[in-house]
């Protein structure tokens, strides 16, 4: 195999026909800055749900209002993994909330005080099965009368995400196999286009594992400026939406890394479905 005619013949072969192959980097950049835009939304919106989950919190009611009640859950809660914040709130606190929030003068209404003593636990980073695995195990806890939190509302945004997730990557699946068909297409009329210089290659010598690496180099340059272009957009597209919603999108560098190499990978395929048999 020669590399070097090799990648003079799919660099000659891109600059045969540069309409052909500013459509080509195109519709792959745009492809590839899309998929990644896909991931990146799901990235967001992780970031997002986790931001939802920590400002929701789990409630302790306990069954005795005492030094020792408070003491022990309040060690146990403060114990769990990724609890962030552990407040014990007392009765009086709950009531002055409340009818602060209604206007109603609970005391009178129900005759006395109707909220119990509760320990209150915010979570950084967790998951609805972790928390609810620790609240089943507070349940069997002696001094906890009862355990509330809004696991309804966790439960629905939790398969809110896995259906997003699902729409997404279905439609960077439909994506990929259009951009790979177009660009096959474009990669394709490029190579017919020097079918005579390929004809006397092969005449003189040069072998089809040369062609076909051609070919190979051909896409992976096209993904390669693609990839750059992809790259490129992204930033801009991300920096635009901080200016506009003054709101900074912190993504990984990898994030552009991988919308570059996703490029790469989807010009070698385009160009393995361009010639299938040579």
């Amino acid at each position: 195999m020669n590399f070097r005619l090799a990648y003079k013949l799919g660099w000659g072969t891109l600059r045969s026909r540069m309409a052909l192959t500013v459509l080509a980097i195109l519709l792959l950049s745009l492809g590839a800055a899309i998929t990644s835009g896909l991931w990146g939304t799901v990235f967001l919106l992780h970031g997002l749900q986790r931001d939802f989950l920590s400002a929701l919190s789990v409630e302790l009611e306990l069954s005795t209002d005492s030094d020792a009640a408070r003491a022990a859950v309040t060690a146990r809660a403060e114990a769990w993994p990724s609890a962030e914040f552990v407040q014990f709130i007392p009765p009086e606190q709950t009531l002055h909330d409340v009818q602060k929030e209604t206007g109603e003068d609970l005391l009178s209404l129900f005759g006395g005080n109707p909220f119990p003593a509760m320990v209150r636990v915010r979570f950084g980073h967790t998951n609805l099965a972790t928390v609810d695995s620790l609240t089943t195990a507070a349940k069997r806890w002696p001094e906890v009368a009862q355990v509330v939190y809004p696991r309804g509302l966790w439960s629905d945004v939790d398969h809110f995400i896995q259906r997003f997730q699902g729409g997404l990557g279905m439609a960077a699946a439909a994506l990929v196999l259009v951009v790979l068909v177009l660009v096959g297409l474009c990669l394709r009329a490029q190579i017919r286009n020097r079918a005579a210089t390929w004809e006397f290659l092969h005449l003189t010598g040069a072998s089809s594992s040369t062609l076909r690496m051609s070919v190979f180099v051909q896409g992976a340059l096209t993904g390669l400026l693609a990839g750059l272009f992809a790259s490129a957009l992204l930033y801009g597209l991300t920096a635009s939406y901080g200016w506009l919603f003054i709101r900074e999108v912190a993504l990984p560098l990898s994030f552009y890394g991988m919308a570059w190499l996703s490029a790469i990978v989807l010009g070698i395929a385009a160009g393995v479905f361009s010639v299938r048999k040579i």
